[in-house]
């Protein structure tokens, strides 16, 4: 259950959200906005989640006109939705029978209107490109939610990573993570479990029936109240050889030039070609090669910044998650764009950290942890 306050906070959210929509309406020469993309219907309502086995024609949307809001929903959810996510927030209902299908309440709600729309159909244009950057940035209230989502994710890999035994499988350890993340109510998006040196060739993996050994990266993306957080973290039961360091060490610093960036007006351009100058003439000068660096998060799981060949600036109150991966070395971590610097959100909680110092500023980043632990 929600307190009184955090009632208010949302409501006074949704109030706001509602009027971005009224102006872009306005903007556009149109009366009415029907929402259906999930990312747009989580932050219109304040982060509404949506339970079970759902095709994507039967998920809820909302239709506004910047004064008024409607959910739009199967009589199969409504109860639980305005129960349990929506009731006092100023939502009225248009409700379809689930035999009768979303389709034709859509065509009745349109019909005779001039509406915008952020999925395609006849005659109504799109309002996507003008609600993305008010999705990109996260209100005040959202943004305190989502440093709550960073604690939980930071905790589920810190203390899965403290406790896992030599000799587990990738997938036990990943069934660990997941655990700990459904017991405190956040959804698993993402699990990688990557033991002993996989992540060296393969950048994007999930988790196999391979048994930990020697080292182990853990990575997760949780969603809660429809926002998404990512992070990694990595745990050696040996002393690390010393090539692992020496990636580790180079990750560490490129990690910390990510951080340094992640100021409005920054871009992802910026960032890796900083990233590539930190490690030109060493050993790992081309690892940008292998892998994508940074992508927009919050209501996104990840949204690629970099479009048609530019880049879009960075704002503040943006979400990125940052990927500094360098061989089987993978440091990953969301942070927001603060004013005056970046604002980390998977904070290591009891976990070693190196400082990274550049210029005046310093950036706390997540060590390996090294456990002493011999294998069976």
């Amino acid at each position: 259950m929600h307190s009184s306050v955090d009632f208010n906070l949302r409501r006074a959210d949704i109030d706001a959200k509602q009027a971005v929509i009224g102006e872009i309406l306005q903007a556009m020469e149109c009366e009415w906005a029907l929402l259906l993309m999930p990312a747009h219907v989580a932050w219109i309502t304040g982060g509404m989640n949506i339970r079970g086995l759902i095709a994507d024609s039967e998920r809820p949307g909302v239709f506004t006109n910047g004064r008024q809001r409607w959910l739009i929903c199967s009589n199969v959810d409504t109860q639980r939705l305005f129960d349990e996510e929506l009731d006092g927030l100023g939502f009225q209902l248009k409700e379809w029978n689930w035999s009768h299908g979303r389709a034709g309440l859509i065509g009745e709600i349109v019909s005779g209107k001039r509406v915008a729309g952020d999925r395609p159909f006849p005659n109504i244009p799109l309002l996507t490109d003008r609600l993305r950057p008010h999705l990109r940035v996260l209100t005040l209230f959202d943004q305190e939610r989502y440093l709550r989502l960073g604690k939980l994710v930071s905790h589920a890999l810190e203390a899965t990573a403290r406790t896992l035994s030599a000799g587990e499988s990738e997938e036990e350890v990943a069934g660990q993570i997941a655990h700990r993340l459904l017991h405190r109510g956040a959804e698993v998006v993402g699990i990688s479990v990557v033991a002993d040196g996989r992540g060296r060739k393969f950048r994007r993996s999930g988790f196999t029936a391979v048994p930990v050994r020697e080292n182990c990266v853990l990575q997760a993306t949780a969603l809660k109240d429809g926002q998404y957080v990512t992070a990694a973290r990595t745990v050696s039961l040996h002393p690390p050889d010393a090539e692992f360091r020496k990636e580790y060490d180079a990750a560490c610093r490129v990690s910390g030039i990510y951080r340094a960036l992640s100021h409005p007006g920054g871009t992802v351009a910026e960032a890796a070609e900083e990233g590539c100058r930190v490690l030109e003439g060493s050993p790992f000068e081309h690892e940008w090669r292998q892998s994508q660096v940074g992508y927009g998060t919050g209501w996104f799981p990840a949204e690629e910044l970099r479009r048609g060949g530019q880049d879009d600036p960075f704002a503040v109150g943006q979400p990125l998650v940052w990927q500094s991966r360098v061989g089987v070395a993978a440091i990953i971590d969301t942070v927001l764009v603060g004013e005056s610097g970046p604002i980390p959100v998977t904070i290591p909680e009891y976990w070693p950290f190196k400082r990274v110092k550049l210029g005046e500023s310093a950036y706390d980043v997540p060590d390996i942890l090294i456990r002493n632990t011999e294998s069976p």
